[in-house]
């Protein structure tokens, strides 16, 4: 049986870590109780995040669809400071978040073409056609 760890959140509910010698991904939803100006902040750094994956997303594209969270780092990471005003972290996430989706959209693409070779379908997977577009209010944090 694992060990049961309290996380640090204030929050109105009581969050646990499940720690065992394999690696896991837990996924928490938490609720914030913010203050107004708190919230403030929190909303312009969610939308500072999205608008930072666009941008990388868009530079990605037109460097060859480019699935290399390192690389999209080198042509972004200052941009992502100065314009956007990310932090270190963030900055960092946002090119492994983007490299990551054009991965995952190769990964459809081929399977995609497979499919049609075996006659399946005679649909082709638009994924790679533009830029992916990220829509929603997000930022990604690492603990």
């Amino acid at each position: 049986m694992p060990e049961l760890l309290p996380l640090a959140f204030s929050t109105d509910k009581m969050v646990t870590e499940s720690v065992e010698t394999m690696n896991q991904v837990i996924t928490a939803k938490l609720k914030l109780k913010l203050t107004a100006d708190q919230k403030s902040v929190v909303r312009d750094t969610t939308l500072a995040y999205r608008d930072a994956l666009n941008y990388t997303s868009v530079i990605a594209f037109d460097n060859g669809k480019s699935s290399k969270g390192a690389k999209l780092q080198k042509l972004v990471y200052n941009n992502l400071r100065s314009d956007f005003k990310l932090g270190a972290q963030m900055a960092c996430n946002v090119p492994r978040q983007v490299a990551a989706t054009f991965k995952a959209l190769m990964t459809k693409v081929k399977q995609n073409s497979e499919v049609i070779k075996k006659g399946y379908t005679k649909k082709r997977f638009k994924g790679l056609d533009k830029a992916p577009r990220y829509s929603s209010r997000t930022a990604t944090l690492n603990y």
